[in-house]
C-alpha cells in the first residue's frame, strides 16, 4: 500500500512530466537548422582547427556526420526549393537566385516539407531566411508555415551590396516587424524566436517542424560579428559568427530537453551550399568586408556557385536519440532531395503526389548494415553540369562555347585534380555517365 501511495504522489507532483514522456510515443518533432554559404569546413567537428563549434561536435557525435552529403545546387533558391520540395530546381523554373520584385517563386502547386507535414498534424515555422519568392503564393505563409519570422532574401540585398531602392525588413507573416535590422542582432532574434515557437506547440501538445534558415554566415559578416562575446574566436569574425550559431543551437536544444523532447525530436543541420569564395568585388566595396571572413570547403575545389565539390559538398548532422546511431560517419553520398521522403518516412507522413526527386534514407542514416547504392545526383549549377554515381563523376561545362568534358572518381580522387575522361582505361565509365548525363529527369516539369 505504502509503494502504490507514494507512486500516486509522484503521479499527482510530476503530472506535466509524465506526459511530456506520454508524448514521446507520438510523431517526432522536427528541427530543420539551414545555414547560409557555410563551407564544408567551417565546423570544428569538420575539421576547423580554430573555429569551436562543441555543441554540433556533440551532436555529432551522438548522432550521424555524413562526409559527402551533397546539396543538388550551390546557389541559395536553387537550393531551398529543392530542399523544400526533394524536386530538382529545374521543374519550378527557378535555377537562379531570385530577388526583390522578380516575378518568380516558388510554385502554388509545389508541395514543401511544411505542406507535407501540416497535413500530418504538425504545427510548422519558418524562422530566418526564405528566398523563395516574395509576392502572392511564394509567400512562406501559402507554402504551408503557420508562421514566419525572417528575411525574404538575403541580408545582403541592400545598399552597397546591391543596387535596390528596397530596404531589408524581418517580417512577422507578412508584416515588417523589425526596420533594417543590425545584421548583428539576427542570430539572436532567429534563436528567441525559435525557442518561443517551441515553447507554444508544446503547450499546444502538437508535433512541431521548425525550419531555422539563418542568414549566416553569408556576407556580410563584419557586422555581425560585432556583437559582443565574452571571448573572441580563435577563427576571427567568421569564427565569432559561426560561434554565436553554435551557441543559439544549444541554446535551442536546451528548451527541448527541459520540455522532456529531446528523445522524440530530430535534429538536422546543413547548409544550402559552400563558401563564396569567389565573392564578386562589390561585396568588398563597404570598407568592412575582407577575404578571409569567407569560410573554406576544406580538401574540396571549388565555391559556392560552381559545380565542382566545394560548391556542393556541404556538412550534414543528424541525431534522432534511439534510431541513428551513435558516432556514425557516412561516406556514401545522398543529398538534400532526401530530407523530404526520408521526413515522410520517419513521421508517417503521405508523399506529394508530384514526382519526387530524392529518396527516403532512412536505412541509410538509422543502420550500419545493407545499404542499398543511391540513385545519381545531379548537380545543377544555373544549368544541368554534372551527375554523381556512386564514387563517379562526370563534369561537363563551357569553355568559349566549347564543351569541357571532367571524369573524376570521388574516392581516389576527391580534390578533382585528375581528369580520366580520355583516359582508355576508363572508356566505357565515361560513356555511362555520359549516357546518365543525358537522361537527366527533371528537364521539364
Amino acid at each position: 500500500m505504502k509503494r502504490i501511495a507514494l507512486l500516486l504522489l509522484l503521479l499527482y507532483f510530476n503530472g506535466p512530466l509524465v506526459g511530456q514522456m506520454e508524448s514521446r510515443a507520438g510523431k517526432p518533432n522536427i528541427i530543420l537548422v539551414l545555414t547560409d554559404d557555410m563551407g564544408y569546413s567551417d565546423l570544428s567537428c569538420y575539421g576547423n582547427p580554430l573555429i569551436k563549434t562543441p555543441f554540433l561536435d556533440n551532436m555529432a557525435r551522438k548522432g550521424v556526420m555524413a562526409t559527402s552529403f551533397i546539396t543538388v545546387s550551390p546557389t541559395c533558391t536553387p537550393s531551398r526549393a529543392s530542399l523544400l520540395t526533394g524536386r530538382y530546381c529545374s521543374r519550378m523554373d527557378l535555377p537562379v537566385p531570385i530577388g526583390p520584385g522578380d516575378k518568380r517563386g516558388i510554385p502554388a502547386n509545389e508541395i514543401t516539407i511544411a505542406e507535407m507535414l501540416k497535413s500530418s498534424g504538425y504545427a510548422t515555422a519558418l524562422v530566418g531566411k526564405w528566398h523563395l519568392g516574395d509576392h502572392g503564393d511564394a509567400l512562406p505563409n501559402k507554402q504551408g508555415f503557420d508562421k514566419f519570422f525572417g528575411m525574404l532574401y538575403s541580408h545582403d540585398y541592400r545598399m552597397p551590396y546591391v543596387k535596390t531602392d528596397t530596404i531589408i525588413n524581418l517580417f512577422r507573416n507578412s508584416i515588417p516587424e523589425i526596420i533594417t535590422p543590425h545584421d548583428s542582432l539576427l542570430i539572436d532574434l532567429y534563436t528567441k524566436e525559435s525557442i518561443s515557437f517551441i515553447k507554444q506547440s508544446i503547450r499546444q501538445k502538437k508535433p512541431f517542424f521548425l525550419y531555422l534558415a539563418h542568414n549566416l554566415p553569408h556576407l556580410p559578416i563584419a557586422f555581425a560579428a560585432q556583437k559582443k562575446r565574452n571571448n573572441h574566436s580563435a577563427g576571427g569574425e567568421l569564427g565569432d559568427v559561426i560561434e554565436e550559431l553554435d551557441d543559439g543551437l544549444a541554446e535551442i536544444w536546451k528548451t527541448v530537453e527541459a520540455a522532456g523532447q529531446a528523445g522524440n525530436t530530430i535534429f538536422i543541420f546543413t547548409s544550402d551550399n559552400g563558401p563564396w569564395t569567389n565573392a564578386p568585388q562589390r561585396m568588398y566595396d563597404d570598407g568592412f568586408t575582407k577575404p578571409y571572413h569567407v569560410g573554406a570547403a576544406g580538401i574540396f575545389k571549388g565555391s559556392k556557385a560552381t559545380s565542382w565539390e566545394g560548391g556542393h559538398r556541404v556538412p550534414f548532422i543528424v541525431y534522432w536519440k534511439a534510431h541513428t546511431p551513435t558516432n556514425e560517419m557516412i561516406t556514401e553520398p545522398f543529398s538534400n532531395l532526401d530530407i523530404l521522403p526520408t521526413l515522410a518516412e520517419w513521421t508517417g507522413s503521405k508523399l506529394p503526389f508530384a514526382t519526387i526527386d530524392g529518396e527516403s534514407v532512412s536505412q541509410l542514416l538509422t543502420s550500419k548494415k545493407n545499404r542499398k547504392k543511391h540513385m545519381p545526383i545531379y548537380y545543377h549549377n544555373y544549368v544541368l553540369e554534372a551527375v554523381r554515381d556512386g564514387d563517379w563523376k562526370l563534369r561537363i561545362t563551357k569553355n568559349d562555347k566549347e564543351d569541357v568534358y571532367e571524369l573524376f572518381n570521388l574516392s581516389w580522387d576527391p580534390s578533382e585534380r585528375a581528369n580520366l575522361y580520355y583516359d582508355p582505361e576508363f572508356k566505357e565509365q565515361a560513356a555511362k555517365m555520359l549516357a546518365l548525363f543525358r537522361a537527366f529527369p527533371a528537364s521539364s516539369n
